[in-house]
């Protein structure tokens, strides 16, 4: 096997390690905080969480581009497997993002933080009561998110490992 293609092999498997250690925090973030009354703690966990974006963002890139190029390199276009695993991986990522703003951007904005609605950001507002708070945090579903994110991953890895068809 070409040793080039080995190495974006390689980079493409890191990626995917730093992609899924990105999102780590922000996995760990899901689950704590529905459980957390504490306005500054729940306010520093999302500025860890968000601390996180640029890495899980830039792997998720070179995640994507090294698969693609390995996919050229392997003449792999030819099979069904890779396709399936490049529009499971396009719609998981529109899924999550889609998930994601719709439950961590309205509790951003109840926690006093800055917040986006589409790509406009917003500044800080006033924090929403204890007990406004304490509901909408309530009311959020880490395992759906769980189910898309890490599910849609498992699958497209076994979709690259046992090339089914």
């Amino acid at each position: 096997m070409n040793s080039l293609y080995l190495w974006i092999k390689f980079i493409h498997v890191v990626a995917g390690f730093t992609f899924i250690m990105g999102h780590g925090v922000s996995v760990a973030l899901a689950f704590r905080i529905q459980k957390e009354k504490d306005l500054a703690r729940v306010q520093a966990m999302f500025d860890l969480s968000g601390s996180m974006w640029q890495i899980y963002m830039l792997s998720w890139l070179v995640l994507m581009v090294a698969g693609i190029v390995n996919g050229f390199m392997g003449h792999w276009w030819s099979k069904g497997w890779i396709w399936v695993s490049l529009v499971l991986m396009l719609v998981v990522t529109v899924w999550m993002f889609q998930l994601g703003m719709k439950t961590y951007h309205p509790l951003r904005k109840a926690f006093g933080l800055a917040y986006h609605i589409g790509k406009e950001e917003f500044p800080p507002e006033t924090p929403l009561s204890e007990g406004e708070r304490v509901n909408l945090l309530a009311a959020t579903n880490p395992m759906l998110m769980i189910w898309v994110g890490y599910g849609g991953f498992i699958l497209i890895l076994w979709l690259m490992i046992f090339k089914p068809f």
